[in-house]
C-alpha cells in the first residue's frame, strides 16, 4: 500500500473486509509511516462514517476543514471540493464506507458516486483512503486509479505478535495453534485475549479448558463467534459494568468519562474502569487534546444495542448530558459543529418516542431578539439543508400527533418540511407537501399557517413558472395576513406579488406593492426586508430608465446592507449599481463599483457572482486582449459551475471581441458552441440570436471580398496589365488561324 501512495496515477486506496478486520487500524498505521520529506500533506482529514451522512452535509463539512466556502447551491459542491483536492495535497480518509451503501450495493445518495468518479479522472497529488466491507461499484476505466486490498485476517506471525501485544503468554506453537482456531480474526483475537484476561487465564500453557471448545466457537462463523465471545466477556463483568456498558452504547458521538458518569447513578465512573473495558477490547480509546475519549468498534455497538432491553432512561440520561453542554446561544456565523449537541438530543428524543421535544430542540431560539438564532435556522443560512431533510423525514415518518398541541406542531413541521424540499429544488415534492400541510391548517382553524403555507406554494409556483397561479395563492395569503394583523408576512407577500408583477412585465404596479411593503418593513423595523424592497424598487426603475432614482435607492440599500453585515446583499447592490452607471456612461465609477463586488465574491465564495462581475469588466475595457481574458475567466467560472445559460451567452460577448480584432474564425467558432449550449437547454432566443450573428458575419467577409475585388480592379496599372494581356491573347489566336 506504501508503494501504491507513489504510482502518481493513484488517486483512492480502499481496504476491504468484513467487521472487526482492522481496516481502521491498518489505514490508521498506513498514515503514520507516511512520509514523504519532498512534499507533506497540507493536512489529513479522517471521516468516520458512524452514519449516511448526506454528501451534502459531508462536502460542506470538509470544506470547512479546508477553510473553504462551500457554494451556495448543493449541486456545485462536488466541482468545488473536486477543485479544493486539487488545491493542494491533502490527505482524506472515508472510514466505514459501507455506512453509505445499500443492501444492493448502490449508493444511499448517489452524489458520492459522481464525486469519486469526477475525482477519480481528475489530474491532482491528493489521495483518498478507504475502509469498507463491501467494495463500492465503479467504472472499468477507473482501474488505473484505484488501488484495493483485501483483508482475510492474519498471517499466524502476524497474529502471535498480536497476542503478544495483548500479554497472551505461551510458546509459538500454542499461540499459532491459537491464532488458527480464531481464523487470523483480529477482533476475535482481541475479544479472546480480553476474555482470558478476565478469566486469569492469560497463559495458554496453563490452560484448564479450550476457550473455543468451551465456547462452542467455529473456524468458519467469525461473527456468531464474536457474539458468542461478547456474551462470555459481558456476564464476567461486575452488574454496574454491565450496565454501564449497554447505557453507553447509546452514544454515536465519542464520549469521556464525565458522559461516562452521567449513565450510572448516584456513582462516578473512574478511567481506570474505561480502560478496563478498553482491555477487554469492549472499547476503543484515543487521547485528544489530554483528556481520553473512548467510543465503540460499530460491530460491538450494534451488539449492544440490540441485546440491550429498553433503552429508554440511558437516552435520557445522554438528554441531560448534552442539554448541559449545548452551545447557550448561537450566532450566523458557527459552524455545524456548534449545533452537534442539539442534534444528539434531537436524535435521543426520537429514540424514546419524544417527537414534540425533538422538534422543539431543533427550534429552540437561543436569543429571543433574533429569529435566526435556532439550530435550524443555522443549519439553513449555513447551507446544511440535507441535515434539516433528515431531521424533519424522522419526525414525519414516526410522529402520530397525541393532543392539540401536537397536532399543530406535526403540521408546522410538515410545512418547514416543504420548505426544505423548496431549498433542494424538488419543487414538486415541495407543492405536494405544502397542499398537505394546507388542508392540516384549515381543518384546525390556524388561520396563521394557512397563510403561511399559501405564500410558500406561491413560491414554488414562481419557481415553476406558474406565475397566474402564484399571483392567486400570494393574494389569498395576503387576506389572511390583513385579518390577523400580521404586519411581517404582509410585507413579504407584497414583496413576492411585486416580483411576479415584474415577471409578468407589470411593472408600475410591481412598484406599487414594492412601495407598499416597504412602509411596513419600516414599521416593523425589518432592516434585511427593507434593503431587500429598495433593491427590488432599484430593479423596477432601472428597467423604467429612471436610473437616477434607481441608483437613489440601491444607494439606500447597500447602506442597510453594510449595517446588517450582509455581504452577499451588499455584493448584489454594488453589482447593480455598476449596471446602471454603465448605462449613464459613467464608466469609471462603474468599475470601481464592480471593483468591490468582486472583492466581496471572491470572499464569501459566490462563483456566479464572481464571473458575472468578470463578464462585465471584459464588456467595459478598451484593449481587446484585456476583454478576452476577463471573458475567459468567466467563462471557465460559468463551466465549474455548470451554469449553461451563462456560458452560452458569454460566448457571444467573446465572438464579439474576436470580431472586433479580426479573427472571423474564433468568432464562428464562439457562436456555434454558444448555438450548441443554447440547444441544450432548448433556449429559442438564443439560438436565433446566434444563427443571426453567423449569418451576419459570414455575408459581411463575402461583401468585404468582393468590394477587395472591385477596388483592384480600379488601380491604373492593374487595368493597363489587363489590356495588355487581353491584347496579347487576341494576337495569338489571330497568327495561329493565319499559320493554319
Amino acid at each position: 500500500m506504501q508503494a501504491w501512495l507513489e504510482e502518481s496515477q493513484v488517486r483512492l486506496i480502499g481496504v476491504i473486509a468484513a467487521g472487526g478486520f482492522g481496516k481502521s487500524a491498518l489505514i490508521a498505521k498506513l498514515i503514520v509511516k507516511i512520509s514523504d520529506p519532498v512534499e507533506e500533506f497540507a493536512e489529513k482529514v479522517w471521516t468516520t462514517f458512524s452514519q449516511a451522512y448526506p454528501f451534502a452535509v459531508w462536502g460542506r463539512w470538509l470544506l470547512d476543514k479546508f477553510g473553504q466556502v462551500a457554494p451556495e447551491k448543493d449541486d456545485d459542491l462536488i466541482i468545488a471540493l473536486c477543485n479544493a483536492l486539487q488545491s493542494k495535497r491533502y490527505l482524506l480518509v472515508l472510514d466505514n464506507l459501507e455506512t453509505l451503501l445499500q443492501a444492493n450495493g448502490q449508493w444511499k445518495d448517489e452524489a458520492y458516486h459522481q464525486f469519486l468518479l469526477r475525482w477519480l479522472s481528475s489530474e491532482s497529488r491528493s489521495i483518498i483512503l478507504v475502509t469498507s466491507r463491501e467494495q463500492p461499484a465503479l467504472p472499468d476505466n477507473t482501474i488505473n486509479q484505484s488501488r484495493w486490498q483485501r483483508l482475510d485476517g492474519l498471517s499466524i506471525d502476524a497474529g502471535v505478535r498480536l497476542l503478544q501485544e495483548l500479554e497472551i503468554q505461551g510458546d509459538d506453537s500454542q499461540l499459532s495453534q491459537f491464532v488458527n482456531q480464531a481464523g487470523g480474526h483480529p477482533l476475535l483475537l482481541k475479544l479472546a485475549a480480553g476474555l482470558l484476561h478476565a478469566a486469569d487465564e492469560a497463559d495458554i500453557s496453563e490452560w484448564k479448558h479450550n476457550i473455543f471448545q468451551v465456547l462452542g466457537l467455529h473456524r468458519d462463523d467469525p461473527e456468531a463467534n464474536i457474539a458468542k465471545i461478547l456474551d462470555a466477556s459481558i456476564n464476567r463483568l461486575t452488574p454496574n459494568l454491565q450496565n454501564l456498558l449497554f447505557n453507553l452504547s447509546v452514544y454515536r458521538l465519542a464520549f469521556d468519562r464525565e458522559a461516562a458518569t452521567v449513565m450510572l447513578s448516584e456513582q462516578e465512573v473512574t478511567e481506570a474502569e474505561l480502560h478496563q473495558l478498553t482491555k477487554r477490547s469492549l472499547l476503543q480509546e484515543k487521547k485528544q487534546q489530554g483528556i481520553w475519549k473512548f467510543q465503540f468498534q460499530p460491530l460491538i455497538q450494534g451488539y449492544l444495542q440490540q441485546k440491550g432491553e429498553n433503552q429508554t432512561q440511558a437516552h435520557q440520561k445522554a438528554i441531560a448530558y448534552y442539554e448541559q453542554r449545548r452551545k447557550p446561544q448561537l450566532l450566523p456565523s458557527d459552524k455545524l459543529e456548534a449545533v452537534a449537541e442539539y442534534l444528539e438530543i434531537f436524535h435521543h428524543n426520537c429514540e424514546t418516542g419524544q417527537y414534540l421535544q425533538a422538534l422543539n430542540i431543533i427550534e429552540h431560539q437561543t436569543n429571543p431578539d433574533d429569529r435566526y438564532s435556532s439550530c435550524d435556522k443555522l443549519l439553513q443560512l449555513r447551507g446544511y439543508n440535507a441535515v434539516r431533510l433528515t431531521l424533519y423525514e424522522r419526525l414525519l415518518q414516526k410522529w402520530k400527533p397525541e393532543n392539540q398541541q401536537e397536532v399543530l406542531s406535526f403540521v408546522n413541521a410538515c410545512k418547514v418540511y416543504g420548505d426544505v424540499l423548496q431549498f433542494l429544488d424538488r419543487r414538486e415534492e415541495a407543492l405536494q407537501n405544502y397542499q398537505q400541510a394546507l388542508e392540516f391548517y384549515r381543518e384546525i382553524g390556524v388561520r396563521l399557517g394557512e397563510a403561511n403555507t399559501l405564500k410558500a406554494i406561491g413560491d414554488v409556483l414562481q419557481f415553476l413558472a406558474r406565475r397566474e397561479e402564484a399571483l392567486q395563492n400570494y393574494q389569498q395569503a395576503l387576506g389572511f395576513y390583513r385579518e390577523i394583523g400580521d404586519r411581517l408576512g404582509e410585507a413579504n407577500t407584497l414583496t413576492a406579488i411585486g416580483d411576479v408583477l415584474q415577471f409578468l412585465h407589470r411593472r408600475e404596479e410591481a412598484l406599487q406593492n414594492y412601495q407598499q411593503a416597504l412602509v411596513f418593513y419600516r414599521e416593523i423595523g425589518d432592516r434585511l426586508g427593507e434593503a431587500n424592497t429598495l433593491t427590488a424598487i432599484g430593479d423596477v426603475l432601472q428597467f423604467l430608465h429612471r436610473r437616477e432614482e434607481a441608483l437613489q435607492n440601491y444607494q439606500q440599500a447597500l447602506g442597510f446592507y453594510r449595517e446588517i453585515g450582509d455581504r452577499l446583499g451588499e455584493a448584489n447592490t454594488l453589482t447593480a449599481i455598476g449596471d446602471v452607471l454603465q448605462f449613464l456612461d459613467r464608466r469609471e465609477e462603474a468599475l470601481q463599483n464592480y471593483q468591490q463586488a468582486l472583492v466581496f465574491y471572491r470572499e464569501i465564495g459566490a462563483r456566479l457572482g464572481e464571473a458575472n462581475i468578470l463578464q462585465e469588466f471584459g464588456k467595459l475595457q478598451d484593449e481587446p486582449a484585456q476583454g478576452l481574458q476577463y471573458l475567459q475567466q468567466a467563462q471557465n467560472l460559468y463551466i465549474q459551475i455548470g451554469d449553461i445559460y451563462s456560458q452560452s451567452r458569454n460566448l457571444l460577448f467573446l465572438a464579439d471581441v474576436h470580431v472586433v480584432v479580426g479573427n472571423k474564425d474564433a468568432a464562428l467558432d464562439s457562436l456555434h458552441q454558444a448555438a450548441e449550449l443554447a440547444a441544450s437547454i432548448n433556449y429559442e432566443p438564443l439560438i436565433e440570436y446566434t444563427q443571426t450573428k453567423i449569418a451576419k458575419i459570414n455575408s459581411v467577409s463575402l461583401s468585404s471580398n468582393k468590394q477587395k475585388l472591385k477596388m483592384w480592379f480600379q488601380r491604373g496599372w492593374v487595368k493597363l496589365a489587363f489590356f495588355f494581356f487581353f491584347g496579347l491573347m487576341i494576337f495569338l489566336c489571330l497568327w495561329l488561324l493565319l499559320h493554319h
